[in-house]
C-alpha cells in the first residue's frame, strides 16, 4: 500500500502529493499530542486555582457548561484528549490511504479546522483572563504556523481550494459536535 499519489481516481491526471505535504498531513495527530499534552500537564491545577475568577468573568451559560460537561481533573480530561486522539489518527490513517478525495478529504480537513480554530479560542481565553491558559502556548508556537503553513502548501499545490477550507469548517463543527460532548460529559463523571 502507501500513500496514492494522485488526488483523483483518474489515470490520467490528478495532483501530485509531495513528500511535504505528507510530512504536513503526519504533522497533524503529532501537533495535535503535543498541544494537548500541554493541557493535559496543567489542566487540573490551573482549574483549581483559577475557578473563582472564572466563575466571576464567564456568562453563567459558559460557567454552567462548563462545570457540568467539562473533564475537570486529568484523568478525565485525557480519556477525552485519547478520544480525540484515535479519531484524528484514523482520519490522518485513511487520507493516507485514500488520498484527498472523498469523505476522507472532508473528515481529515473537517478535523483540521476545528483544530486550527481551536487554538484562537486559547488566544481568546488568554486575553480575556489576561493570563496563561492551558493551550496557549502551543496554539502560539505550534498550531497556528502549522496550519498556516499545511493550507498554504495545500493551497498552491492545488490539492485545496479556498472554498474547500470553508466548507471543512461546519464538516469539522459537525464530527466535533457528534463525540466530543458526550465523551467530555462521560469523562467528567470518571
Amino acid at each position: 500500500m502507501g500513500y496514492k499519489t494522485t488526488l483523483s481516481s483518474s489515470v490520467d491526471g490528478g495532483v501530485f502529493i509531495t513528500q511535504w505535504t505528507v510530512l504536513l498531513i503526519w504533522l497533524f495527530p503529532i501537533i495535535f499530542a503535543i498541544h494537548d499534552f500541554e493541557e493535559i500537564v496543567v489542566v487540573e491545577k490551573w482549574i483549581g486555582r483559577n475557578r473563582k475568577d472564572l466563575h466571576e468573568r464567564l456568562p453563567k451559560k459558559a460557567i454552567f457548561y462548563f462545570e457540568k460537561n467539562f473533564a475537570k481533573k486529568t484523568n478525565q480530561f485525557s480519556l477525552v484528549v485519547f478520544v480525540e486522539f484515535v479519531v484524528i489518527s484514523l482520519s490522518t490513517i485513511l487520507l493516507y490511504l485514500e488520498g484527498f478525495q472523498g469523505w476522507c478529504k472532508w473528515l481529515y480537513l473537517g478535523l483540521m479546522s476545528v483544530f486550527v480554530l481551536h487554538s484562537l479560542t486559547h488566544i481568546g481565553q488568554a486575553i480575556l483572563l489576561k493570563r496563561y491558559t492551558p493551550g496557549i502556548i502551543t496554539s502560539v508556537v505550534l498550531i497556528i504556523p502549522y496550519g498556516l503553513v499545511f493550507y498554504r502548501t495545500l493551497l498552491e499545490a492545488g490539492t485545496i481550494n479556498i472554498a474547500d477550507i470553508w466548507m471543512s469548517i461546519p464538516v469539522g463543527i459537525v464530527v466535533f459536535m457528534l463525540f466530543f460532548p458526550a465523551t467530555m460529559k462521560a469523562a467528567s463523571k470518571y
